[in-house]
This record gives structure tokens, C-alpha cells and sequence, in this order.
């Protein structure tokens, strides 16, 4: 028995190919077959994670508080406060309430829309 494991077994693979000058080539053309279809899988699944990221239009924008009111286990909020939006998904909506230590908090799109300037229906937003 050998104690030259892989490299006995790729010296086997390349004259079985019938030598370096024949290996080289399908060594590299395999490789860039396979690289190929990596780079392919890698592209579609961060198009598809940019795709669900792409919903939430009001991210990064403050809003101002222009009635009061209370969301269930969420923050008070007073005519006057306000607050940035740091990620949507569906009706969820991640919020900062500016000069508040307490935060984040998550409340609903609705709600901040009887309160505030939130815009009731924001375009691309999925539920």
C-alpha cells in the first residue's frame, strides 16, 4: 500500500487521459464548465434575493406624526414625532422613532398610515 493517496490517483487519471498534454485541456475546459454553472446559480439567486429586498420603497424616509396613537405592543406616537422606516415586508414595517432609546419597533403599514404621512399603498410593497 501507497502513501501517496491523491496524488498516486490523479497520476493515474492523467495517463489513463493519455498524458499531461491531453489532461491539461480537459482539465481546464471541465473546469470552466463548472465554473460557469456556479457563476450562473450564484447570479440567479442574487437576482432573486435583490428581488425580495426591492419591496420595501419607503426604506431610509422619515415620516412625521400628524395624529396620535398606539400600535399593539408597539410605541406611542404623538403628533409631532418622528420616525424612519428600516425595512418592510408585507404590511410589517420596521421602524426608528427619532429621539426614542427604546428602538426599533415593528408596527403595522396600516397604522402608520391613519397617523402619519405614510403612504397608505406603497408601490412594489407585497403582502
Amino acid at each position: 500500500m501507497s502513501n501517496l493517496g491523491a496524488y498516486q490517483d490523479v497520476v493515474t487519471m492523467i495517463k489513463k487521459l493519455g498524458g499531461p498534454r491531453v489532461a491539461l485541456p480537459v482539465v481546464m475546459a471541465t473546469s470552466y464548465a463548472v465554473g460557469r454553472g456556479l457563476e450562473a446559480g450564484v447570479k440567479k439567486t442574487v437576482k432573486e434575493i435583490r428581488k425580495r429586498n426591492a419591496h420595501c420603497a419607503t426604506k431610509d424616509r422619515v415620516f412625521t406624526v400628524v395624529g396620535e396613537g398606539q400600535a399593539d405592543e408597539g410605541p406611542r406616537l404623538r403628533t409631532g414625532d418622528k420616525y424612519r422606516v428600516l425595512e418592510c415586508d408585507g404590511d410589517a414595517v420596521l421602524i426608528e422613532v427619532l429621539e426614542d432609546p427604546n428602538n426599533p419597533y415593528f408596527v403595522s403599514g396600516k397604522f402608520l398610515a391613519t397617523i402619519s404621512d405614510f403612504p397608505a399603498e406603497v408601490p412594489g410593497q407585497h403582502e
